[in-house]
């Protein structure tokens, strides 16, 4: 029987490039940021600008982190057809269930001294959770109108009022 170490050192060397490249592509990924997104963080501390490159005309915006305790949130708005502003949400959270949380409760649409509550949005699930809000914004004369408004996240933990704004 042939003597087969040399066959067990390649198959030993393969295993650790392999999980050396497995560990340096995680640590190069943002923990904040899926991949392929860049980031940038606003002066004032607000939430990281996350600007997709396929989505439409606004930009994504995250706020907390995925530390224990607290809770990563990105609203990205899509687009404003039939009267309607479609906003997409993805939150995260490390040692806690998403359950309780109600974007539909939770997030509130200002712009033009307006303010509205969602009149549909998805229910959050288990530590991953996402979906869209739809808010009933009417036909806008002006459709510029949506090119400065905020929406406003109250009752999550560690960052009780988050507010996400549009310009």
């Amino acid at each position: 029987m042939k003597d087969r170490s040399y066959f067990y050192y390649i198959i030993a060397a393969l295993v650790l490039l392999g999980s050396s490249l497995i560990i340096y592509q995680y640590r190069s990924t943002r923990i904040n940021a899926p991949a392929g997104e860049s980031t940038k963080a606003q002066n004032l501390g607000g939430p990281t600008e996350v600007q997709f490159l396929k989505k439409g005309e606004y930009p994504s915006f995250v706020s907390g982190t995925m530390e224990p305790g607290n809770i990563r949130l990105e609203m990205s708005p899509e687009d404003s057809d039939n009267g309607q502003l479609k906003v997409r949400f993805f939150a995260n959270a490390h040692d806690q269930l998403l359950d309780p949380y109600d974007m539909g409760e939770m997030a509130t649409l200002e712009y033009e001294n307006r303010r509205l509550k969602p009149s549909y949005s998805d229910r959050m699930k288990g530590h991953h959770g996402s979906g869209l809000m739809y808010f009933e914004i009417g036909k806008l004369e002006d459709p510029a109108a949506l090119s400065t408004f905020s929406i406003t996240v109250r009752g999550l933990p560690k960052e009780d009022v988050r507010v996400f704004r549009w310009k």
